[in-house]
């Protein structure tokens, strides 16, 4: 049975954070308006040090919810693969008990994904150290190393990647969950 790695962030789930920065701002900025990836580019440089307090209080899958498609795709690709949900839970920029962040991911995976065992649960960063047959992810950086098939998980912060950028790590980007299905379940 071929191996797939799926991400988290992003591409089973997303919301939390930019929620978390609306909630601190009394905002109501969308996922469009981002600079980049980091929801907490939006904080004033001055802030951030109260942000990081605030933040350390949160859980960002409280408010996080799915993307559409994810969790019914996930489940009849179960059927076929084996599935390997592998997410980050460390980064610097976070200022905060980083096993915290690593329970709520946890939990939030129990309570949407019941289907994927915990035994199939990695959390780590360098994702090219994974071997699998499959990688699916919303950051091209994380589709380095193993894989035949990489599929670079269409996003709000990756809309500029190239053509070139993605032959260069051997991706395809997909658009969604439902293309997913029809490419690795040959849905017509």
């Amino acid at each position: 049975m071929k191996k797939i790695m799926v991400d988290m962030d992003e591409v089973l789930c997303t919301g939390g954070y930019l929620e978390i920065v609306n909630r601190f701002l009394n905002t109501h900025y969308t996922l469009e308006e981002l600079p980049g990836y980091c929801a907490e580019d939006m904080i004033p440089k001055e802030r951030l040090k109260e942000y990081y307090e605030y933040f350390k209080g949160q859980n960002v899958y409280e408010y996080s919810y799915e993307i559409k498609d994810a969790v019914e795709v996930l489940e009849k690709l179960s059927k076929k693969y084996e599935i390997y949900i592998c997410t980050a839970y460390y980064a610097d920029v976070y200022k905060m008990d980083y096993g915290r962040l690593l329970l709520d991911k946890y939990i939030w995976l129990q309570e949407h994904i019941p289907f994927i065992s915990p035994y199939h649960y990695i959390f780590m960063n360098d994702k090219s150290l994974l071997e699998c047959d499959i990688k699916i992810d919303d950051r091209l950086s994380n589709l380095n190393g193993y894989g035949e098939q990489k599929y670079l998980f269409s996003s709000y912060h990756n809309g500029n990647v190239t053509e070139d950028e993605l032959k260069e790590v051997g991706a395809t980007l997909v658009s969604g969950w439902k293309e997913l299905e029809r490419i690795l379940l040959d849905v017509n």
